[in-house]
């Protein structure tokens, strides 16, 4: 009797034991797979992933992935992916944060070599992606734009998004004063419109933003001091543009009311070329000028002439021959 009363027992608490273990699992959703109970679709439960398939004809080192509004591709992924290979790649944000990427597949370490790329691809969450000879792609059909830094400071940031967009992600570096910069923006025109273009400067703190420009290859954008976001307290700056067809050694300006063109200032500037003055004095004092453009040293050979220039803040003064004198 005390046995069958002892296996009665044992049974009853087995049995209370297995209702709490299968009650625990209930309450946390857990499943043999490992995932966390957030279902699929990338909402804020789980990570998304999805499986990118070479069928380009070629071993593949790294992938770049980023969002389309992104002009970032961010860190190299190094897969060491055979042709005919699937890897799988887990974005680092849910899908109901951005589902629109863009992905390139390098043949070469640090993106050298073939590049297979595709833009404007809507993710979902476990979706595979096939990369074919048709996805090669050498970049050609992005614009590249030249940025002419004519303001008079040197800009230490220099950034481009989608108008679309709030992020302006990371800089294409910097540009010092009198100095030009061509860069490939990595977005296709045909996927967004317009482009907003910020310049940054530290001495003094300053933007300078362009918005809503429609991009186009090789175009080129002159940022002068009057595109400044916020006003700051400096001399004012010009910029002259030498147009003559002859290289200009030196510029002589002086106040128009005065006989005396003051020190030479030497600025040794191919034709065809811009280049900033600083005036010593506010506009406020004084704004009206006299430019001369001397061909040689000490105002010798060609001397092109404005004479009763009326100065605004980073007005380009362009000389051609018909300033000769």
């Amino acid at each position: 009797m005390k046995k069958l009363v002892n296996l009665s027992g044992i049974i009853a608490l087995v049995a209370i034991i297995g209702f709490l273990l299968v009650g625990c699992d209930f309450l946390t959703g857990g499943d043999d797979s490992g995932n966390d109970g957030g279902g699929t679709g990338g909402g804020s439960g789980t990570t998304p992933s999805i499986t990118i398939r070479n069928n380009t004809g070629y071993y593949i080192h790294s992938w770049y992935i980023k969002p389309s509004n992104s002009t970032d591709w961010g860190s190299e992924i190094w897969v060491w992916q055979s042709d005919g290979d699937s890897k799988t790649h887990s974005f680092s944000q849910s899908l109901s944060s951005n589902n629109v990427y863009d992905i390139r597949l390098a043949q070469n370490q640090f993106g050298g070599g073939h590049n297979f790329r595709k833009y404007g691809v809507t993710i979902s969450n476990g979706m595979t992606i096939n990369f074919t000879s048709s996805d090669l792609n050498d970049g050609n059909n992005l614009p590249s734009i030249t940025i002419q830094n004519r303001s008079g400071v040197s800009f230490n940031s220099f950034k481009i998004k989608p108008s679309s967009s709030s992020d302006w992600g990371t800089s294409f570096g910097s540009i010092s004063n009198n100095d030009d910069r061509t860069v490939t923006i990595p977005i296709p025109p045909s996927s967004y419109t317009v482009f907003d273009l910020q310049m940054g400067s530290s001495n003094p703190t300053n933007t300078y933003t362009r918005t809503n420009v429609a991009i186009t290859n090789g175009m080129n954008f002159i940022f002068t001091s009057a595109d400044k976001d916020n006003p700051t307290i400096e001399m004012p700056v010009i910029v002259i543009q030498n147009n003559t067809g002859y290289y200009i050694h030196s510029w002589y300006i002086k106040p128009s009311n005065s006989t005396d063109w003051g020190s030479e200032i030497w600025v040794w500037q191919s034709d065809g070329t811009l280049k900033t003055h600083t005036l010593s004095q506010s506009l406020s004092t004084n704004n009206v000028y006299d430019i001369r453009l001397a061909q040689n040293q000490f105002g010798g050979g060609y001397n092109f002439i404005k004479n009763n220039v009326m100065i605004s803040e980073g007005m380009i003064l362009t000389f051609t021959t018909t300033d000769l004198k």
